[in-house]
């Protein structure tokens, strides 16, 4: 800039002078007007051409000084201090673009930041809402537990009162049955001895063997109902100890028919009685492993049961085999009601039994099961009835 200035002040001062000189010359001249000179092709007067001649002469001048100054400008050498100053006017300047293009940038980020922080608010304010009308459903729903949680103790009073009568009236049951048992038991057993006493009386007629031999077998029918009940009672609360020991199954069925015996010839039904095995049909046995005492209550009640569900004159067949297990197969004529196929081993169930009470095939469940067997209805063949029973091997 100063270098700028400069120049600008010596063409301003060459200018003045220049114009000072014409107007001097113009003032010494202005008398002589009158004389005239010839140039070239025209005549003009002595001042005009005087003036013209050095209107020409400067104008060499000044571009001779002008040219001159263009050398001079040319071959000067470059001031370091004017570099210096626009190296740093350079600087500057960058550095103010560079200030203006970051807080552009800087505007620009704090307007994203602004926008992102509004979004943020806004869900914010979304999140509170959701949480609000959450914890206003929670409310609901804890007043409605409570609610519940009142009428559910209500209702465990209720039923806490209604155990206790409950246990009493079964203990009070228990007490009774306890105390039936006993006493027929006791009645049963009198029976019984007395009955075998008579028979032993070698003057009784014939007739009066069969009606003293009738009514001792129905007091041991009636004893071995009495022990199945309360052995059956014992299955079920868990105390009850099974006796596993070898058993002939073969002759404790054996026992069971001779027993009904009477019962079968009146509806004049057969029972037959086959083993699968040659050795054991040769010596009628088949063995099993199991408690006597549980086995001969099970087909007791499944030969009754048969015999009960059989048309007269037909026969009940039973086929003892060995594979895995021994397994006992007992056919009768006569179906099951569909209705109660599903259930038929369920307690309390019975279909068109005048005297039904259905517990025997019950008690043969949880017998046999007792004993670590299995048993099943099988129905697939129509009219007829098949139930499996399969026992451990000895």
């Amino acid at each position: 800039m100063p270098r700028v200035l400069t120049k600008f002040r010596h063409k301003t001062h060459l200018a003045v002078t220049l114009s000072l000189i014409l107007l001097f010359l113009l003032f010494l001249l202005q008398n002589t007007e009158q004389v005239q000179v010839a140039f070239i092709f025209w005549t003009i007067s002595l001042s005009r051409a005087f003036i013209l001649l050095v209107t020409l002469l400067l104008g060499i001048t000044i571009g001779i000084i002008a040219a001159i100054g263009k050398l001079k400008h040319k071959s000067t050498p470059i001031n370091s201090s004017d570099d210096s100053e626009r190296v740093k006017l350079q600087n500057k300047v960058l550095k103010r673009n560079a200030l203006i293009s970051k807080m552009q940038s800087d505007r620009k980020n704090d307007k994203q930041i602004i926008e992102a922080q509004e979004a943020d608010r806004i869900e914010a304010l979304g999140h509170l809402s959701i949480v609000s009308d959450n914890q206003q459903i929670a409310k609901e729903k804890l007043s409605a537990t409570r609610a519940a949680l009142s009428d559910a103790q209500d209702n465990i009073f209720s039923l806490e009162e209604d155990i206790s009568q409950l246990n009493k009236d079964m203990r009070a049951k228990d007490f009774v049955e306890k105390i039936v048992q006993n006493d027929l038991r006791s009645a049963l057993t009198i029976s019984i001895s007395l009955s075998e006493s008579i028979l032993a009386d070698s003057n009784l007629t014939e007739d009066q063997n069969i009606i003293v031999g009738n009514i001792r077998d129905s007091g041991k029918k009636m004893l071995q109902t009495i022990d199945s009940s309360l052995t059956l009672y014992q299955l079920e609360e868990g105390y009850y100890k099974v006796d596993f020991v070898t058993v002939d199954l073969h002759d404790i069925i054996s026992t069971v028919v001779g027993l009904i015996g009477e019962t079968l010839s009146v509806s004049r039904i057969n029972v037959s009685i086959d083993c699968m095995d040659t050795e054991d049909r040769d010596q009628k046995t088949f063995l099993v492993y199991g408690d006597a005492f549980l086995l001969h209550s099970t087909f007791m009640n499944l030969l009754v049961n048969a015999y009960e569900a059989s048309p007269p004159e037909k026969t009940i067949s039973i086929v003892l085999g060995k594979n895995d297990y021994c397994s006992v197969a007992i056919r009768n004529y006569g179906e099951v009601p569909e209705s109660i196929r599903d259930t038929f081993f369920n307690k309390m169930i019975t279909s068109g039994k005048k005297f039904g009470t259905g517990l025997g095939t019950y008690s043969a469940m949880k017998m046999v099961k007792a004993q670590n067997g299995n048993i099943e209805l099988d129905c697939s063949e129509p009219g007829m009835t098949t139930i499996y029973v399969s026992l451990p091997k000895p």
